[in-house]
This record gives C-alpha cells, sequence and structure tokens, in this order.
C-alpha cells in the first residue's frame, strides 16, 4: 500500500505597521506652539499695519504704523509772485486826453477834480480883455460829454471846485484876491450855493471829504488860521492858529478822513534853520498825532497809511520826502519837484516839466507823461493823476492818467 503524501502550503503572515502621528513625536507640540505664535503675531500686524492706519485717522488721530518708510519730502514749489499791476502798465496807452464833443467854447481850463469817474473844472473865457474862468463844468469820460453846472458866479471866477455825492465846493473869487467859500447841496432841487465863509484876502483852496471842508486862510496881517467846517451845521472851527509864520501858506490836506498840516518845531526859528513838525487829526477824533520830519515841512498829505511833503515852497531845489506809518525816518522820493499829489498806492509829482509816479508797494518810479511832451501838474483825485500838456501855448490840453490799483 502506497501512502501518498501531499507538500502542505503555508500562508505567510504579513505584519502592518501603523503610520505615527506627527502629533506623537517630538516635534508636534512644537510646531503646534509655533502655529500659535504665528497667528497671533499676523492678527497683531494686521491691526498695527492694517486696521490702525484707517481707524485712527477716522478720530482725528495722526498714526504711522511702526517700520513705515518715512515719506520723502517734495520740494515745495515756488509760488509764482503776483505781478504790480505797473509791470504791464502802458503809460502811453493810458494817457487820455480830456475832449469835449458839444462844448468848444473854452479855450481855457482850471482846476480839475475827478470823482466818482466824472471830471469837474472850471471852464475859461475872454471877456472884456480878461481871462475869466466864468463856468463849472462837469465832464463824463465815457461819452466825452460835459454838462455845464446851473450855479450862478457872484465875483469873478470859479476857482477850486471840488464835489462828491452830496456837495459841491468851491471859492468864487475876486478878480484881484478875496471872495466867498461856498457849498451847494446836490440834492436841492436847485443848485443854490450856501457862503461857508467871505473871504477877504488870498485864494484859500478848500479841501474836501463826506460833509467837511477844510482849509487855511489869511485872517490878518502875520495870522492865518486853519478853519473846519461841518456842511450839515454850517458850524466852524478853528483848529490851529499860524502867527508871523510862513506855515499859513502851506495848503493843509484831508484825504481819507485824515486831516493834515504843517507848522515849525521851535517857534521863532526861520525857514532856513526851520524843522517841522506835521500833525494830523481823523476826523471824529480829538488825538493829535505828530510826525517830526527833520526837514522843512511845505504842503503836507497823507492817506492815513503814508505821508509825503516837500521841503521848500515848489522851487526847483524843492526834495519830496514820503514816511511810512511807524516808520523812523523819511524816504526821499526825488529832487527838484515843483508840485505833487498823493494816491492810496502812489505818490505823482512833476519834475522838469515831466509827470512820475513813485509806488508805494516796490518803490520804484514811473514816468506818465509823454516822451517830447511838456507836462503841467495839475493834481491827483479818484485815482487819475491830471496834467495840462504845455507843449503848444496855443490852448490848453488837459490830459489824465488812470493808476492801475492792486
Amino acid at each position: 500500500m502506497v501512502t501518498i503524501y501531499m507538500k502542505r502550503h503555508h500562508r505567510r503572515r504579513h505584519t502592518i505597521r501603523r503610520r505615527r502621528s506627527l502629533k506623537s513625536t517630538i516635534w508636534g507640540p512644537i510646531l503646534a506652539l509655533s502655529a500659535t505664535i504665528i497667528g497671533i503675531v499676523g492678527i497683531i500686524a494686521a491691526i498695527v499695519f492694517v486696521g490702525l492706519p484707517r481707524l485712527l485717522p477716522l478720530v482725528g488721530i495722526d498714526y504711522r504704523a511702526p517700520f513705515a518708510p518715512t515719506p520723502t519730502p517734495s520740494p515745495t514749489p515756488r509760488p509764482t509772485p503776483t505781478p504790480n499791476p505797473m509791470d504791464l502798465f502802458d503809460a502811453e496807452g493810458a494817457e487820455t486826453e480830456v475832449v469835449f464833443d458839444e462844448i468848444r467854447d473854452y479855450k481855457w481850463f482850471g482846476d480839475p477834480y475827478f470823482y466818482g469817474g466824472k471830471l469837474m473844472l472850471a471852464g475859461g473865457k475872454l471877456i472884456d480883455g480878461k481871462a475869466i474862468m466864468c463856468d463849472l463844468l462837469l465832464w463824463d469820460p465815457d461819452g466825452r460829454s460835459a454838462e455845464k453846472l446851473n450855479i450862478p458866479l457872484e465875483n469873478t471866477h470859479f476857482m477850486f471846485p471840488k464835489f462828491n455825492d452830496d456837495w459841491i465846493v468851491y471859492l468864487d473869487a475876486n478878480y484881484d484876491g478875496g471872495g466867498k467859500l461856498c457849498a451847494v447841496d446836490r440834492s436841492a432841487s436847485s443848485l443854490k450855493p450856501v457862503t461857508i465863509k467871505t473871504v477877504y484876502t488870498g485864494q484859500c483852496e478848500p479841501m474836501l471829504y463826506q460833509n467837511y471842508v477844510a482849509w487855511t486862510e489869511r485872517t490878518g496881517t502875520r495870522m492865518d488860521k486853519l478853519f473846519l467846517c461841518d456842511l450839515t451845521t454850517m458850524e466852524t472851527t478853528t483848529l490851529h492858529m499860524f502867527s508871523n509864520t510862513s506855515y499859513g501858506q502851506s495848503l493843509p490836506s484831508l484825504m481819507d478822513g485824515v486831516l493834515v498840516w504843517a507848522d515849525a518845531e521851535r517857534t521863532g526859528s526861520t525857514d532856513e534853520e526851520d524843522v517841522s513838525v506835521i500833525y494830523s487829526v481823523r476826523l471824529g477824533s480829538t488825538s493829535i498825532q505828530s510826525i517830526h520830519t527833520e526837514t522843512y515841512a511845505h504842503d503836507p498829505i497823507s492817506n492815513g497809511q503814508y505821508t509825503a511833503w516837500l521841503d521848500a515852497h515848489h522851487s526847483p531845489q524843492a526834495k519830496l520826502y514820503c514816511m511810512a506809518q511807524g516808520a523812523s525816518e523819511p524816504t526821499l522820493v526825488a529832487q527838484g519837484v515843483v508840485q505833487f499829489g498823493m494816491g492810496n498806492k502812489f505818490i505823482a509829482y512833476s519834475k522838469d516839466e515831466t509827470i512820475y509816479l513813485y509806488r508805494f508797494d516796490n518803490k520804484k518810479t514811473y514816468k506818465l507823461s509823454g516822451e517830447y511832451e511838456k507836462a503841467q501838474f495839475m493834481g491827483v483825485s479818484d485815482g487819475k493823476v491830471i496834467w495840462m500838456d504845455v507843449t503848444s501855448r496855443e490852448r490848453d490840453i488837459l490830459k489824465y492818467s488812470e493808476v492801475p490799483e492792486r
């Protein structure tokens, strides 16, 4: 009997190993802590670098994140300077001749004065062989038309007319001096003159501002007085007396409510050795201010900010000085000045038969009259400089130039 043995197969066992978790290793806690720290730092960074820069400015707190780069400062652009009005001023183009289209029978014109864009002046004719300033004219530059004012003349001449919205003042002058200082109420139904004061000698020039008129008058052999009249009441006040001195021949000025006049600093001194004081008072005030000029002062003018004067009586050697309010010493504007006037921004003057303008803001001098023109200074009013073209003596040629303001 044969026994057959079968080969026995054995199945191999495979051992399955489990992958170990990172948490179960030594690095697990370390990595977890690191992640937590990174998360916290990220949150803080977001708050510091993103949140706070956006939120704090909303409540008015200036905040810049730490380590933020400092902005590179850029240079501040230099502002373009405002050009001076005179830089583009064309003197020749600004010169205007007073031409009457309707009235042509006047040979002479005198004492021009601008106000509110219109010009008042005296018109003269030859009457009985004499040049008589017989009419008051009001000229409109826009239409080049002139109106003859229906104001009667009692004596010989209309002299020194000035006007504003309410009043006209002038000297109704005798041919040989004296006359009546008159005022006309422009609101009245008829232009009827009222006598402010009878003048017995000389030809005093009135200075008008609002309802007030000021003038200096010879009242005795050696006495002159400075008067101020309120036209609404016709009450006249003596403000100053000049005894035995040439200061009574110096014109006062009444501009923008400031009345100024000059007198000697020391009594008894002569003009050659005299040093003057310029007094000023603002209407409505009782306080009188004084400027010690260290020179002789004649015909002072002030606009409240600047004061100007001549150091002689309109001679070819006279010097024109100007002094700003609060300044310690005057500025010499020009030498050889015969006449001058003042505006808010400038002084205009005549020298060598030429009209010049000096600006306060840039301290520069400009020529106003023409290149080959001989000019006689006539005054400054309403921002305009007025002169007479005397190149030809056949007739009076009145011109003016409006000075640009800033």
